[in-house]
């Protein structure tokens, strides 16, 4: 069974429900894909991620530890796009930043697919996709762990 600490690596860190569109979660999830690029970020510390490919998967598919968040003007996270396999041109990553001074470079750490993935409606209580991401209570990281358990590969 997996514990808090080895989901999250870390125990002042927190868990983060994160809405990706199938083509980059499948990206992810096969290694080839190794930052994801946001405009906002999660305000504290995030060490695991719940990869939630959106629609039409509509299913989390991964988990995945963060080994650092990068906060800087687009123009320098260019670099990590291209170092770490950003799945965009620096054509596409400049347009996606454009009017943003600044931007966030998700550094993605150890991956953990899915077998089968896990509808989230039958985990959380209410269940919406979020719009970009949202954070996982310990309550919910304790029920993805459990349904996860059996599943990682």
């Amino acid at each position: 069974m997996f514990t808090r600490e080895s989901l999250l690596q870390a125990g002042d860190s927190r868990a983060v429900l994160l809405s990706i569109k199938p083509k980059y979660s499948s990206l992810i999830v096969s290694g080839e894909k190794r930052v994801e690029f946001r405009r906002k970020w999660a305000a504290g510390k995030v060490g695991l991620i719940a990869v939630y490919a959106s629609a039409p998967v509509q299913r989390i598919v991964a988990l995945v530890n963060v080994e650092e968040v990068v906060l800087a003007p687009p123009r320098e996270l260019k670099n990590h796009c291209v170092d770490r396999g950003g799945a965009l041109t620096p054509t596409e990553l400049m347009k996606y930043f454009a009017g943003n001074g600044y931007g966030y470079a998700v550094l993605l750490g150890r991956v953990r697919k899915l077998e089968r993935p896990i509808d989230p409606r039958h985990l959380f209580r209410g269940f919406s996709a979020p719009q970009s991401f949202r954070y996982l209570s310990l309550a919910e990281v304790r029920r993805l762990e459990q349904a996860a358990k059996s599943e990682l590969s």
